[in-house]
């Protein structure tokens, strides 16, 4: 039977596609434990089956429940929903508060992928994924341009050897 049922992040407000009346959004899951993908998933609703969209804004963690079919002109695949409910409501937005201090992360880490709520109370407001990320790589790949004291990079040999008259000649 074809069945999906999906938990994930609402990625973006919904919107009306084809001339059904019908409302699109987007629905974001983790593709793996990790976090290091997501996957992207068309979800319809048919005005048969309309949840209360006030709890449907992106970063809102829902459950959806329907059948995937070919939708729309360009025949995407879809999933067309027959349920569909919050479970979790989107998180505040941060506050802006001035910064208190100046600690910087002084090790190498990776930063773990996360979702992200982009143009807060406008009409582009969605969400978007960032992917995992290491954060101060380690200070020796910079520092490896650097040549140590004495030992001199091999365009500044080049450029030495020149200027120097080869051995044996005389200068003009």
């Amino acid at each position: 039977m074809n069945r999906a049922c999906f938990i994930g992040l609402v990625a973006c407000v919904a919107r009306p596609v084809g001339t059904d009346g019908d409302l699109g959004f987007l629905l974001l899951t983790r593709r793996d434990p990790a976090g290091e993908r997501v996957d992207r998933h068309r979800v319809i609703l048919t005005p048969l089956h309309v949840p209360d969209l006030a709890e449907f804004t992106p970063g809102a963690t829902v459950y959806v429940e329907g059948h995937l079919a070919r939708h729309g002109e360009r025949g995407r695949v879809s999933v067309i929903a027959e349920h569909a409910f919050a479970t979790l409501p989107a998180p505040p937005p941060p506050e802006e508060a001035a910064a208190t201090g100046s600690h910087a992360s002084p090790r190498e880490h990776l930063r773990a992928g996360h979702a992200r709520r982009v143009a807060i109370g406008t009409a582009r407001e969605r969400l978007i994924w960032v992917r995992p990320a290491t954060v101060h790589p380690r200070a020796s790949v910079s520092l490896a341009r650097e040549a140590p004291r004495g030992v001199q990079s091999r365009s500044r040999q080049r450029r030495r050897q020149r200027r120097l008259p080869a051995i044996g000649s005389t200068p003009a």
